[in-house]
């Protein structure tokens, strides 16, 4: 993912435990795209003030990231959620005769949803991570 997006969901995550000022820094910089000359005179503060609040918030949102892993673990549940989204449908456009044809097939693609659906509850909450 490129830089801008990342640093702009990282900051949607972790904002609220940057200081004010870095984050309203960093959400005028990459949500707003406001220069750093803009932003300088909005905080009257130098461009290098700016430039310097910017590189301090950024390492301070990756290094919450390294720590908690909220937004790994929302990737990672958001691309599971898609795929038994898909699989559902899957299930629900088959024809009425094979829900009585092979109902055992069906239970068995069901199980398996729930199965995916425990593993990625378990990574959400952090005890694959944590061997829990």
């Amino acid at each position: 993912m490129e830089k801008l997006a990342e640093v702009a969901i990282l900051l949607d995550i972790y904002g609220e435990l940057l200081t004010s000022r870095q984050r309203d820094v960093l959400d005028l910089y990459y949500n707003h795209d406001l220069s750093l000359a803009e932003i300088a005179e909005t905080h009257n503060i130098s461009r290098q003030g700016v430039h310097d609040l910017i590189k301090r918030g950024e390492q301070a949102l990756y290094k919450f990231e390294r720590t908690l892993k909220y937004y790994m673990k929302w990737s990672i549940l958001e691309k599971g959620i898609e795929r038994i989204l898909d699989e559902l449908g899957h299930i629900s456009g088959l024809p009425d005769d094979s829900f009585a044809d092979s109902p055992d097939s069906i239970r068995r693609m069901i199980d398996d949803i729930r199965q995916k659906l425990l593993v990625l509850g378990d990574t959400w909450i952090g005890r694959l991570d944590d061997g829990i």
